[in-house]
């Protein structure tokens, strides 16, 4: 018969167990939610085109370790201005001439994609990055006829915006929410 205090205890310990178990992940899903309902609420007060992209961005960056965390979203950043600043020249060497643009834009996407097959970690990530916002301001930059609009300057701003915005709410959350528990892991 296992009524007395022994038992008791042993259900208690399972409790503190399980919730010690469980208490890392459910920190993890409330930065994160935090880290996007923030970035949603600032760049809907911003009013911006694409609200959505800032609550994408705070959620991509958000990892379990802050290092890591703020690591990839520099790279994020690095990517996003890099692949942003290219959509921008291409638009503004070849105006009228969309074969030129899209070859060259095909050409910086391979490009991207070799340097993303030769870099590592977090620098492959930011190396894809930049060849894939390139692609995407690009398919907002081009028209219902094909040619180059001249909206391209705000396309790619108003992006790295979004953009920044996500990784910075990401980051505040994150740092503000870190409980330091990286140095105790490690002396365990």
């Amino acid at each position: 018969d296992q009524t007395g205090p022994s038992a008791n205890a042993g259900a208690v310990g399972r409790w503190e167990s399980a919730f010690a178990k469980a208490a890392p992940p459910l920190l993890y899903a409330v930065r994160l939610w935090a880290a996007v309902c923030l970035a949603l609420f600032v760049a809907f007060w911003l009013e911006l085109d694409n609200p959505f992209w800032a609550g994408t961005s705070a959620a991509i960056v958000c990892q379990l370790q802050l290092g890591a965390s703020l690591r990839k979203g520099w790279f994020r950043i690095i990517g996003t201005v890099v692949g942003a600043t290219l959509s921008v020249v291409l638009t503004a060497c070849f105006p009228q001439d969309r074969i030129a643009f899209l070859l060259l834009l095909a050409f910086w996407c391979g490009i991207c994609a070799f340097a993303a097959t030769m870099f590592r970690n977090f620098a492959s990530y930011s190396a894809a990055l930049a060849g894939y916002t390139a692609a995407i301001i690009a398919a907002d930059n081009l028209g219902a006829t094909g040619g180059a609009s001249s909206d391209v300057f705000l396309l790619a701003v108003t992006r790295a915006s979004e953009i920044c915005i996500g990784i910075a709410c990401a980051g505040i959350v994150l740092a503000g929410t870190d409980l330091g528990g990286a140095r105790r892991r490690l002396a365990e």
